[in-house]
């Protein structure tokens, strides 16, 4: 890689952690929520994507994840997998996650999570696109084995706006887990992902969860994806 391209992709980077940053520290004025099942979260994860070949990329993972109204750290993340294309409409990931969360002050779980992603992709027609990820959880959770189960169908549509190209999307996903035997979560999302440059790419989202069976399990999340790209 030259080293023009390096040093713009250093200064990016920089100026992505300095959002993260920001993000990590500000608290936003919430309404006091009296029930710990709801609650209102910030994510903001970051991946670096290192293209090792034309269909086999590296792939390195972080977040730090605000929540109890967006008042205090939750979660803190990071990971790193692979993924490889398998022709044009479809794809695999394997993927490996630390997990430190605190929901509740009381309330802390350290987890490893190794995942496995089959997606296959579609065209639908007038520019619209459709995809159905499966992904397929291992977890250890403070010790506790499970395994779970994530299908996630998205429709999305590339639009124009000057020289930029923005993709709208909407998602919707549903969760198997063995610790219930059900499924337990619904996850809906809306969001438009958008170059920013040749190596950054921006997805912001909001995401609606609800689950019963957790606490919180009813979520209203604001989200945005940072994807690195060397």
């Amino acid at each position: 890689m030259p080293n023009r391209m390096k040093k713009r992709v250093v200064v990016e980077f920089i100026v992505l952690a300095a959002a993260m940053f920001c993000l990590r520290t500000s608290s936003f004025a919430q309404i006091p929520n009296d029930d710990p099942r709801r609650d209102t979260q910030v994510w903001n994860d970051t991946f670096l994507t290192i293209k090792l070949r034309s269909d086999l990329n590296l792939i390195l993972f972080g977040t730090i994840r605000a929540g109890r109204d967006s008042s205090a750290l939750v979660s803190e993340q990071a990971g790193v997998g692979m993924s490889k294309s398998f022709g044009k409409y479809f794809s695999g990931t394997v993927f490996y996650r630390y997990i430190n969360s605190e929901p509740a002050p009381d309330r802390q779980s350290h987890e490893d999570r190794i995942y496995v992603d089959l997606t296959p992709r579609a065209p639908l027609g007038l520019g619209f696109s459709i995809s159905d990820r499966n992904r397929v959880e291992w977890r250890n959770i403070s010790h506790a084995v499970s395994w779970r189960y994530r299908n996630r169908l998205q429709f999305e549509r590339p639009i124009s706006i000057g020289e930029r190209k923005i993709t709208p999307y909407i998602s919707g996903e549903t969760q198997y887990d063995t610790r219930t035997h059900t499924l337990s979560r619904n996850q809906f999302f809306v969001g438009a992902r958008a170059p920013l440059s040749r190596h950054v790419t921006f997805d912001g989202f909001y995401m609606r969860q609800w689950d019963a069976r957790v606490n919180p399990g009813f979520l209203h999340v604001i989200g945005a994806y940072w994807r690195l790209e060397l």
